[in-house]
Order: structure tokens, then sequence, then C-alpha cells
């Protein structure tokens, strides 16, 4: 008996010896070569030194209105500053007529239809960076700002001034541009 047993592995080993090892079968194989980079040629000049500076000046005739009175802001123009980080504001000028003691000042506020209409709807002055120049009586209505440096954070703004004494004032804006 033990050797039918014995016979009996022997013979599925050897069964399993002949039968032949099957793989399958070979299969596509898909390459996708892609294009070459875009190759650029040719020279690339900068003309002039990317600015890192710029100065902006705006003037005007400044109507007495508070800071509070939105509405009746004298409005001096935009400025342009995209590409700068920072701004240093100073504001100059003179009362017509007699000297008043008060203050004339100036607010840029980002140019923006949203900022716009806030200021004009609900009288909500947004995101606004000020300087501020006090007239006194004895500089004969003259005034000037100490120069404020500000972080801008929009690409362009809108210049409102204001003056809380009872006359007019011709009063320039000094913006600073710079990268840092």
């Amino acid at each position: 008996m033990r050797a039918q047993v014995f016979f009996a592995a022997a013979l599925a080993v050897l069964a399993s010896w002949e039968r032949p090892v099957v793989a399958d079968p070979p299969g596509a194989v898909v390459v996708t070569n892609f294009p070459e980079v875009q190759k650029v040629s040719g020279r690339v000049v900068v003309s002039e030194p990317i600015p890192q500076t710029r100065f902006e000046t705006r003037k005007a005739l400044v109507t007495p209105a508070a800071l509070s009175d939105t509405n009746n802001l004298t409005d001096a123009g935009t400025i342009d500053t995209d590409g700068f980080t920072h701004v240093t504001l100073s504001l100059s000028g003179s009362l017509q007529g007699s000297a008043q003691a008060g203050s004339v000042g100036v607010l840029l506020v980002p140019d923006l239809p949203e900022v716009t209409n806030a200021r004009r709807t609900h009288g909500v002055l947004q995101f606004g960076l000020r300087g501020e120049a006090t007239v006194n009586l004895s500089q004969a209505g003259l005034f000037s700002s100490e120069p404020t440096v500000l972080r801008l954070a929009f690409p362009r703004y809108r210049v409102l001034l204001y003056n809380t004494t009872q006359k007019s004032a011709d009063a320039v804006v000094y913006a600073y541009l710079s990268t840092s």
C-alpha cells in the first residue's frame, strides 16, 4: 500500500513537471512621445529700469467740509498704486483769506465701485489712508502735514480732501510711492 501511495505521489509530481508553464499572451503597449517644450529664441531686453518709486502730486481747491460729511469731500482725482507697497503721504497749502484754526486733510480710499457706493449711499469711508495738516492762526493760513508712511492694499486710490476751517483752501497732496 505504501508503494501505491508513493507511486501516486511520484506520478502527480511528474505530471506537474510535464505540463508547460503558460504565461499571459503579449499585450499591446502604447508609448506617447510629447512634443519638445516650446523653445524661445532671440533677446529679452529691459529698455529701462523697473521703477522702484514714483512721485505723484494732486492739487485742489478744498471747500469747507468735515471728514464726516462724506458727500461733500473734495475729489482730487485718483492715484495708480499698482506695483507699489507703500505711500508716503504729505499735504500742504494755504487758506484763502484770513487765517482760521482747523485742519485740512487728505484721505485715500480704494477706487472700487463697492467702496464708492458705501461712501455715497451710507456715508462710510472704507479702507481709508489718511494724512492731516493743522492750520494755526500764527502761520497766516499756511499749513503742512508731517509725512506719513502708509501700507497700500489696492491698485488704485481716489484722493479725497476735507477742510474743517470756514475758508476754502488751496491744497497740494504729495504721494511718494515705493516698493518698500
